[in-house]
């Protein structure tokens, strides 16, 4: 593992050195490039007044020649030719080689004329390029400093590439890939960590000191029976117990979960739903799976329990020409008589803040058998507004007018240890709570967050 990672450490060596000799050969280039075309656009400049100068030696040259055959022209006849045989020397013969020496004079002006236009045609042929200019021109043979340094910093790098190939091999297997890994990932996951740890409680104090005050001011409170209230109305109940023995007179029917049915005395059947003429209704209150006992005119009885939760209360509700008890499908456990099984839809900004859209009605005559842990408790406002917990609330009698509001709380809500948004009840009707709750807070949003809360906690052995 140390090896890989010093060979990683090495590799970002290597590519930076690589980086920096690519950036240098690059300047290099350019500059030896700037060379080339200064020495062509200067060779240029020298050819073309090379050409210019030898057609005038040409020209020249041409008129010199003329005028020296002029004059061999006089001096070779006949009369010259007598005096030359009898006297010393020749004039006829000397001018004949001084043209002969003029014409092999503007051979040579002709041919080094020829070979500057020839020149000249190179380098103004735009498929060339300054290097290829000058190396036809015989010009590029001696290296300048700079070439010598392209060609060192090309040998260098080559020999960069190939360690850094060679290392990059050794990160792509085995350990090295996963240091490789670890080194491209590791901030994202600090990242994701802190997120996770801190994004809990930055939404709690977001929701606590700006979304909650908002809620509380623009919502509008709640009231399930309006206009339905009966003056006969009245609500009894019974003292919550861990097992709760019922009584049926002839003709009353219980029905009841039946995993909740402990000794019975009397007839029992079984039941798929509640109603079967509103079987939705009957499964989101709960109410499927039944054990219908019939009360006879012999002595009808049944005990109801808890099967799992050894500190479960039940409390039985007695009901008379009830506009409707609203009541959470999972505390309700069974129902003696027919009271009509209604449903109330409610949408708004309350909804969001309750995380509930829907409310499950019991009304008519006829009794509830509900269940909460800890205790069943049965609470009258008395006309004053009266807050309890979420995870608390079982139900309420639907003539209580029923809002939300901030918990007053902030550290304990801050510590997870109560919810956010409390119920709010005012009127003269009761409403049903339970003791404790090993749910928490209702909403999905704030349990998915307590779910990785605690087990970040546990990690670290908390």
């Amino acid at each position: 593992m140390r090896e890989a990672v010093a060979d990683r450490d090495r590799l970002e060596q290597v590519s930076e050195e690589r980086a920096a000799l690519e950036d240098n050969l690059e300047r290099l280039r350019r500059t030896a490039e700037a060379g080339r075309r200064e020495a062509v656009a200067s060779l240029e400049t020298r050819i073309d007044a090379e050409i210019a100068e030898g057609r005038r030696a040409v020209a020249a040259k041409k008129a010199d020649i003329d005028r020296l055959r002029d004059d061999q022209q006089d001096l070779c006849n006949f009369k010259q030719e007598v005096i030359d045989f009898l006297t010393p020397g020749s004039k006829c013969k000397a001018a004949e080689a001084a043209v002969e020496k003029a014409d092999q004079a503007l051979d040579t002006l002709e041919g080094t004329l020829g070979q500057a236009e020839d020149d000249a045609a190179i380098l103004a042929d735009p498929e060339l390029s300054p290097k290829q200019k000058l190396d036809r021109l015989g010009v590029g043979g001696e290296q300048s400093s700079v070439e010598r340094e392209i060609d060192n910093g090309e040998a260098e790098l080559a020999q960069r590439k190939a360690e850094q190939e060679s290392l990059e091999q050794g990160q792509s297997s085995g350990v090295g890939w996963v240091v490789n890994q670890w080194a491209q990932s590791w901030k994202w996951l600090v990242a994701i960590a802190l997120l996770v740890l801190f994004l809990p409680a930055a939404l709690r104090i977001f929701s606590y000191f700006v979304l909650m005050p908002v809620v509380s001011r623009v919502h509008t409170p709640i009231r399930l029976a309006a206009g339905s209230e009966s003056a006969t109305a009245e609500v009894r109940t019974s003292a919550a117990q861990r097992t709760l023995p019922i009584e049926l007179s002839a003709g009353e029917v219980l029905s009841a979960r039946s995993e909740y049915v402990r000794p019975v005395q009397g007839k029992i059947r079984s039941r798929i739903l509640y109603d079967p003429s509103a079987p939705f209704i009957s499964f989101a209150a709960g109410l499927y799976f039944l054990s219908r006992i019939t009360g006879d005119d012999g002595v009808t009885s049944a005990t109801l329990a808890s099967p799992d939760a050894p500190d479960a209360y039940l409390m039985r509700l007695d009901f008379q020409d009830h506009p409707g008890l609203v009541m959470h499908p999972k505390h309700v456990v069974g129902v003696i008589g027919t009271p009509d099984l209604q449903t109330r839809w409610r949408w708004g900004i309350q909804s969001f803040a309750t995380w509930q859209v829907r409310y499950v009605m019991f009304a008519g005559t006829g009794s509830l058998i509900v269940q909460g842990v800890g205790d069943v408790v049965a609470t009258d406002p008395r006309g004053r507004a009266t807050r309890m917990e979420q995870n608390l609330v079982m139900g309420f009698d639907s003539r209580l007018t029923v809002g939300v509001n901030r918990t007053e709380v902030f550290w304990p809500y801050l510590r997870g240890k109560t919810p956010l948004v409390d119920d709010e009840f005012t009127g003269h009707a009761p409403l049903f709570w339970q003791k404790s709750s090993a749910d928490g807070p209702r909403n999905p949003i704030a349990r998915s967050f307590d779910a990785i809360f605690s087990g970040f906690g546990k990690l670290l052995g908390f």
